[in-house]
């Protein structure tokens, strides 16, 4: 009798492990680069600006500090790029920047639409809820 029962756990674990072995490769095939999407969309908020702008100086002192206390602060990063690094030649942009500070979200390292120019705190938020699709 004691044999069967340890013969039966023995049975339940093989089938336990062996499960447990099917669905990590199933798993691995998912989130295999090379034939899955990826599974969070990756944005992000680009501040285009040159040195001694004073609407880029602006836009850092009054909309930069209500922003980053928000809860989209918190979700959507802002990163700040100076026009004149070569960082910026990197950016996937739709079109030339002409004004400073120009807003760009970027999706996926794409552009998907932008804020050209200093609006004030009100407009800015607004405008980025716009270009998320949603309007808070």
């Amino acid at each position: 009798m004691e044999f069967s029962v340890s013969h039966r756990s023995s049975s339940v674990a093989v089938a336990l492990a062996l499960s447990a072995l099917m669905l990590s490769q199933s798993g691995r095939a998912a989130h295999d680069p090379a034939t899955a999407k990826p599974s969070v969309e990756v944005q992000e908020l680009v501040v285009l600006e040159v040195p001694n702008c004073i609407y880029c100086n602006i836009f850092r002192r009054d909309v930069l500090p209500g922003y980053q206390k928000s809860k989209r602060g918190s979700e959507l990063p802002i990163r700040f790029v100076d026009l004149n690094d070569p960082a910026a030649e990197k950016l996937k942009l739709s079109a030339a920047v002409t004004i400073v500070p120009t807003i760009v979200l970027m999706r996926q390292g794409e552009e998907t639409g932008r804020i050209s120019g200093y609006t004030g705190p009100e407009a800015f938020f607004h405008s980025v809820a716009r270009l998320l699709g949603s309007v808070d």
